[in-house]
């Protein structure tokens, strides 16, 4: 190297390096980790965990989301998103998300592909609806993330839609909740269309894809409670339940807390093995819900949004409340207590419990 180029490049660094603007942020994340380490081991109202959340992530997520409209897109099977035709980079729009800053991308397998042909030389579809994301094998997948992305089949889905193909990665026949993304969509008459019966890869002329209600560790939309209620009002076809006093959601058919609740007046249900009717009709005619951090307590949205002194009282159970829960609880706003307990708690919680009815 030129002994002047390098000097006058270390005058030039020294002369113009200034400090970062934001050199103090801390992640929100470990933020609210340290903040919800000093108070872990007290019972707590849920309230005093939402203000916990202020000034780290915002009440709501930006403007409502809306429904983006893109043209000459390429797909390639298993990609985790799209890719605009010209210029071969990823349309961010057309990826599932997490954090603030959007700054994880779980599904995405490449951020830009070089176009082997040109791109009127690929199949293609003429319209098409994208859904980011819509496996439904896991309760927790369908009704976090996948279910931020169905607002539109719920809510108001414009008439000019109908009869369209809607595509959905990472969707198999064989996932336990595909049917209720199949029997959606068709009440709606537009078409899915599994990655199974395409070819490699597809020009997409114009293409639909709506925005999240919803995205993991950042935030939880009213538009997402509106679209969780509307589902729930489909599933349960109006049916209501007798009023439930006490409800508690085990996690599994071994939990060991649920026997001494049932002797102790509490209706116990294993969420994930019933059916969602059963599901829905349980948790709305329940007037207190306990149930430990983790997906089940996902199906508390199934509530939509609450009036002031509304709705459930929520006994949160655990050691580490999920920050994703908290942040659809207080979309919610639901009220109730977070206790500090093992998964393995026994007959000690229940004195808790009652101090909190």
């Amino acid at each position: 190297m030129s002994d002047a180029l390098r000097q006058d490049s270390e005058l030039a660094a020294a002369s113009w390096l200034r400090d970062p603007l934001d050199a103090d942020h801390q992640d929100e994340l470990v933020a609210w980790h340290a903040r919800f380490a000093e108070t872990a081991h007290q019972r707590q109202p849920l309230s005093a965990l939402y203000e916990q959340l202020q000034g780290l992530y915002p009440t709501d997520l930006l403007p409502p989301p809306q429904l983006l409209e893109f043209h000459d897109l390429l797909w390639l099977k298993g990609s985790g998103g799209l890719f605009d035709g010209h210029s071969g980079r990823v349309v961010q729009a057309s990826c599932v998300s997490r954090f603030l800053r959007q700054r994880q991308l779980p599904f995405l397998r490449r951020h830009r592909i070089e176009l082997s042909q040109p791109l009127g030389r690929f199949p293609r579809l003429e319209q098409v609806v994208w859904l980011p994301t819509a496996g439904a094998s896991l309760f927790g997948e369908l009704f976090t993330e996948v279910l931020g992305f169905l607002w539109p089949f719920l809510l108001d889905l414009p008439e000019s839609l109908l009869g369209w193909p809607v595509l959905l990665p990472g969707c198999d026949p064989q996932d336990v909740y595909s049917s209720v993304l199949h029997q959606l969509l068709r009440e709606h008459h537009t078409f899915p269309l599994l990655e199974q019966h395409l070819p490699e890869a597809l020009h997409l002329e114009r293409v639909l894809i709506p925005e999240p209600g919803f995205r993991l560790h950042a935030a939880c939309t009213p538009v997402f409670l509106q679209a969780a209620a509307a589902l729930a009002d489909r599933l349960s076809q109006g049916a209501v339940a007798e009023p439930i006093e006490r409800l508690y959601l085990a996690h599994s058919d071994d939990d060991p807390l649920a026997p001494a609740l049932a002797e102790n007046g509490w209706a116990v249900l294993e969420l994930l093995a019933e059916p969602l009717p059963v599901q829905v009709a349980a948790i709305r005619a329940a007037q207190t819900i306990a149930g430990f951090g983790g997906e089940t307590l996902h199906a508390l949205a199934w509530l939509g949004a609450l009036q002031p002194d509304q709705g459930p009282q929520l006994l949160l159970l655990g050691t580490r409340p999920s920050l994703d829960l908290l942040l659809q609880f207080r979309a919610q706003g639901l009220n109730g207590w977070y206790l500090p307990c093992a998964d393995d708690a026994g007959v000690e919680v229940i004195d808790e419990l009652k101090a909190c009815l």
